[in-house]
């Protein structure tokens, strides 16, 4: 049986060794390629149906969390901390029917793919999002009258609760068949957070 020498030995340690963690790039095309893919089918979702998946907020969550964990990751802290602000950050709209349970389920795992402290951003850039897109859907669909009266009465309600306590007034606000699906602006302020750290340094 032919020996190879040291100098003639074919290395294929490499081919084996798992201790090399991914290279940065590839994970980082990774994390944003999996946080598009939730955003993308939650935004077809709400469009198509006016509902956000559980099983699909869910996938996000625990897949963001397990890329948390990486050598490359941002890590287990900072993930539940984005998570946390995203999902506290959109919990007051939802208590106001501004959004749907779906849409703050989204922002949490948003979250815990962006971590902290960036998702403090996001949540700022979701909202200036949502404020755009939601004029313009009003307008295309013939209902910017329905959606300033709103605005309106939850600025009012706002206030008095601020004033008399918060069972002062209890104002119904009409949900329309044809509301703007706010994944998107979950969608749409994220993507330009993620547009500012591309291409990578």
């Amino acid at each position: 049986m032919p020996r190879w020498s040291n100098q003639h030995q074919p290395n294929v340690d490499h081919l084996f060794n798992l201790q090399h963690p991914m290279p940065v790039r590839l994970f980082e095309w990774l994390h944003l390629a999996a946080l598009a893919a939730m955003l993308l089918a939650a935004m077809w979702h709400d469009t198509a149906t006016r509902r956000i998946p559980n099983t699909l907020v869910l996938w996000g969550s625990l897949t963001a969390l397990g890329l948390s964990l990486s050598p490359h990751g941002i890590g287990w802290g900072s993930a539940l901390a984005g998570g946390m602000v995203g999902l506290l950050g959109f919990l007051v709209f939802y208590l106001l029917r501004a959004v749907g349970a779906g849409d703050v389920k989204l922002a949490g795992a948003t979250g815990l793919f962006v971590g902290y402290p960036d998702m403090l951003w996001v949540n700022l850039l979701i909202l200036l999002a949502g404020g755009v897109l939601s004029i313009a859907w009003a307008v295309f669909s013939g209902q910017l009258g329905q959606t300033l009266h709103n605005l309106n009465a939850g600025i009012t309600q706002l206030w008095l609760s601020r004033q008399h306590g918060p069972s002062a007034v209890r104002t119904a606000f009409p949900v329309s068949a044809t509301r703007m699906p706010y994944a998107l602006a979950i969608g749409a302020g994220t993507a330009v957070h993620m547009l500012k750290l591309w291409p990578f340094s």
